[in-house]
């Protein structure tokens, strides 16, 4: 069972990590680069492309999804990681969370998610879910769960290249020893809000406001079909008072063994802690 002074832990980290990020430079090329004959096609349009990645990443279906988000305030870096599965078709979601000592007396968390709601026990327990509902964090849970979930990922990308911003070819990659195709830009969380449909788009709103800058430097790799292999999202967010400065968060999501065939429900009400 999650004591008392697991969630007062949980708390300090869904408060520290509830904004968010610093841009990490990348190398540009021009979007009339050619990709190898064993490579992706380069879109005419890196800007539409990028757009459309998550439109097509949601036909999907489930994939295995790995996340890793790296958060650094003060010259200290905390490192969560985790694997899972993702129904996109369902919008739910489950994974694994390895997180530092100072989150958590246990290493590992399982969470579920759903479109509002994060649910997380410790990983090897069989004691009730705590559930934390998406509007109540200042980011919309962007990232406040320890990593950002793939739906907002492919949400985020529709503000791609808005607010002044661009999006270009970097070059040839694999992920998870697929070919891919790597872009590099900057989002408009605004933006990004606006073409996206409920809940995700007061998930951004909220993000857009709390992070110090709504728009987003990212990398992208699409594989052949144009699908979102790995996103990788750079946040900014001021230090929560007494503390100053910063924190920057640098969220990465890959996807693998897309169509794999999973299963995941959210907690039956039973199995959920009652909210204070």
């Amino acid at each position: 069972m999650v004591t008392a002074a697991t969630n007062g832990k949980r708390a300090r980290f869904l408060g520290r990590a509830g904004l968010a990020g610093a841009a990490l430079g990348c190398a540009l090329a021009t979007a009339s680069c050619a990709g190898t004959a064993t490579g992706v096609a380069v879109a005419a349009d890196p800007v539409a492309a990028v757009r459309s990645a998550g439109t097509m990443s949601m036909k999907i279906g489930s994939a295995e999804i790995a996340t890793s988000v790296s958060m650094s305030a003060q010259g200290r870096t905390d490192q969560f990681s985790g694997t899972g599965t993702f129904d996109f078709a369902q919008q739910l979601g489950s994974i694994t969370l390895t997180v530092p000592a100072d989150v958590s007396s246990h290493s590992t968390l399982d969470e579920v998610i759903t479109p509002t709601t994060l649910y997380m026990r410790p990983t090897g327990t069989t004691g009730k879910w705590v559930r934390v509902d998406s509007d109540r964090l200042a980011d919309g849970d962007l990232i406040s769960a320890g990593y950002t979930s793939p739906i907002l990922a492919f949400a985020m990308l529709d503000g791609a290249g808005a607010a002044g911003g661009s999006v270009s070819y970097v070059g040839q990659d694999k992920v998870y020893d697929v070919p891919v195709a790597h872009y590099t830009g900057t989002l408009d969380l605004i933006a990004a809000a606006k073409a996206a449909p409920a809940p995700e788009n007061a998930a951004l709103v909220s993000a857009g406001h709390s992070f110090t800058k709504p728009t987003v430097p990212f990398d992208v790799y699409l594989d052949a079909q144009g699908r979102v292999l790995r996103f990788v999202a750079h946040f900014q967010f001021p230090a929560p008072a007494p503390e100053k400065g910063e924190v920057t968060i640098v969220s990465s999501t890959d996807l693998y063994d897309l169509g794999k065939k999973v299963a995941v429900t959210a907690p039956a009400p039973a199995d959920v802690l009652a909210a204070n």
